[in-house]
């Protein structure tokens, strides 16, 4: 069984799968104002102990030196095995959204510099986090300020994914204004989202402790972000009753 990396290794491994040849230039892509370090930095001694377990592991290989002296001008070469092991972490998905910060956008600058496409990634990622970001939304905010958190950071990570994958400028364009022509609209706050296979329903509450349901689309819901504690205004038309998102005010 292959020996497991450390975050450090697998960064380290990549890089010099991608021709990085020699810990200086690894060091430098890592340095708080490097490519990588931008995202996640590594010291250059921690790099230089990070290319010592890769060497000892099997997965790189010295293979002399280059001009200059010191170790930072050996030069560095990934092993078959070392690039098509580096070459799936790349597609694997981070297992939690906390995780988003540092290993998944290291992922997607490490794909960039290789030329991959970043969108499988980003899918994977959202169908990985879809049934956690559903179990936070739904939960009611309550006075847990951690609780509040967690949903929080879940509902960014999801607008983040999404934003990540529409083409370069589709988001550009202002959200037109609407204007209705149902005159029954009912000011509420969400009080639960249960996510289905195909349908949504949400309950709200009305004033004076009344409350109403509405069954909608789980795209629908995804989209106007839906969670718990959020204003929202009931729209209804002869039978149907319609969900439109009230926007924060909130400088």
């Amino acid at each position: 069984m292959p020996a497991e990396l450390s975050f450090a290794e697998w960064v380290c491994l990549t890089l010099i799968g991608q021709k990085v040849s020699h810990g200086w230039a690894l060091g430098s892509l890592l340095a708080p104002d490097g490519e990588i370090g931008r995202i996640w930095t590594l010291s250059r001694p921690l790099t230089y102990r990070a290319v010592d377990g890769l060497v000892d592991k099997g997965v790189v290989r010295r293979e002399g030196q280059a001009a200059g002296r010191g170790r930072e001008r050996v030069v560095l070469a990934a092993t078959p095995a070392g690039r098509r092991r580096a070459r799936r972490w790349l597609d694997v998905p981070v297992e939690h959204l906390r995780d988003v910060r540092t290993e998944l956008l290291v992922k997607l600058a490490l794909r960039r510099r290789a030329g991959l496409d970043p969108a499988p990634l980003l899918l994977a990622q959202r169908d990985h986090f879809a049934p956690v970001v559903d179990a936070l939304l739904a939960s009611r905010p309550g006075d847990d300020l951690v609780q509040l958190w967690r949903r929080e950071s879940a509902r960014a990570v999801r607008r983040f994914l999404d934003q990540a994958l529409q083409p370069a400028g589709a988001g550009d364009a202002p959200r037109p204004e609407l204007r209705l022509s149902a005159r029954n609209q009912l000011r509420a706050t969400v009080s639960e989202v249960h996510h289905g296979d195909v349908m949504a329903t949400v309950k709200m509450g009305l004033a004076e402790a009344q409350g109403l349901a509405a069954a909608i689309t789980r795209e629908a819901a995804a989209d106007l972000d839906l969670a718990a504690g959020d204003p929202v205004v009931v729209i209804v038309k002869a039978t149907e009753v319609i969900v439109a998102k009230v926007a924060s005010t909130e400088g």
